[in-house]
């Protein structure tokens, strides 16, 4: 059985706010002593990690919204412009991207792509990480998602959505070293299944995961090996209960309190050969998470 080597690859959805790079959350922009110590958040609409196609460069970077040194907010708010809609396409087009990840669009890359009846639709997102005068720090993003596919070869399937999490609220607070605290919530599920049609299925509680297997759903690249052959896939979905369920966690849970929140998608992709499953590829996809950091 061949494993595809995973790299991390983050991104998140563009504004004129968004922070390019990240050093690390727990030294402040001037670097003193002082503001390293103070809390800090972070909030990003979403961020994937799939596995990388031989022979090419992705866009590795990371974008954030990072809550200020000083007081004040960071990001996209409702009301604004950028906060209408958004998508994230995972991986750049040069390679064969193939799954899109859309904010609050009314309709996806595919026309017949459209929210599914009984999501919310809500005109506005929310992505900001803030600072108040008593230097706690905290993040909120809420926003609603649909996640499409385009077909594998010979795939005539008009239908291109695979997920789509409505409502989805996301909040992380860290004022003192007791008091961190993250939560998320979503209000509804749909889930692509088996046979192909997008269902509503329970939203996963605590601990909880949704999963479902044996999904018709391409590859998040294509290779050319195995264009061919029908691509399936496991996704479960669960919520985000810590940093070490978000990709790349280094980049924002360097204080010695953390805490986060938010969605994760996980997929196993595959294809089957004279019934064996082969060429397996693992992707994470994490959708509104929020962080923050506190030192003691």
């Amino acid at each position: 059985m061949k494993f595809a080597r995973v790299t991390a690859r983050i991104t998140a959805v563009g504004a004129t706010l968004l922070m390019a790079t990240v050093p690390g959350i727990a030294t402040a922009a001037n670097g003193s002593a002082d503001e390293a110590a103070r809390p800090v958040a972070y909030a990003f609409t979403g961020a994937y990690e799939v596995p990388e196609l031989e022979g090419t460069e992705y866009d590795k970077f990371t974008k954030v919204y990072r809550s200020p040194s000083r007081p004040g907010v960071s990001g996209v708010l409702p009301g604004t412009p950028e906060s209408a809609k958004d998508f994230i396409p995972v991986g750049p087009y040069s390679t064969g991207t193939s799954w899109f990840i859309h904010v609050n669009a009314q309709n996806g890359v595919f026309d017949s792509s459209v929210p599914p009846a009984g999501a919310t639709q809500d005109a506005y997102f929310t992505s900001a990480a803030a600072l108040d005068r008593g230097h706690a720090a905290s993040a909120r993003v809420r926003a609603d998602y649909m996640l499409e596919a385009q077909n594998s070869l010979y795939d005539t399937a008009t239908d291109h959505r695979w997920l789509y999490l409505d409502d989805v609220s996301s909040t992380a607070s860290c004022m003192s070293p007791r008091g961190a605290t993250a939560g998320a919530t979503a209000a509804r599920l749909w889930v692509r299944q088996p046979d192909r049609t997008l269902a509503q299925v329970p939203v996963p509680e605590g601990t909880g995961v949704y999963q479902v297997t044996g999904v018709p759903l391409r590859l998040a690249e294509i290779t050319m090996e195995n264009q061919n052959q029908p691509p399936f896939a496991d996704v479960s979905i669960r919520q985000v209960h810590g940093p070490e369920d978000l990709a790349q966690t280094d980049q924002w849970s360097t204080g010695e309190v953390n805490a986060a929140a938010g969605w994760r998608v996980d997929v196993v992709s595959y294809i089957v050969v004279d019934g064996w499953r082969t060429d397996l590829y693992h992707s994470a996809l994490i959708l509104g998470a929020t962080t923050c950091s506190i030192n003691r």
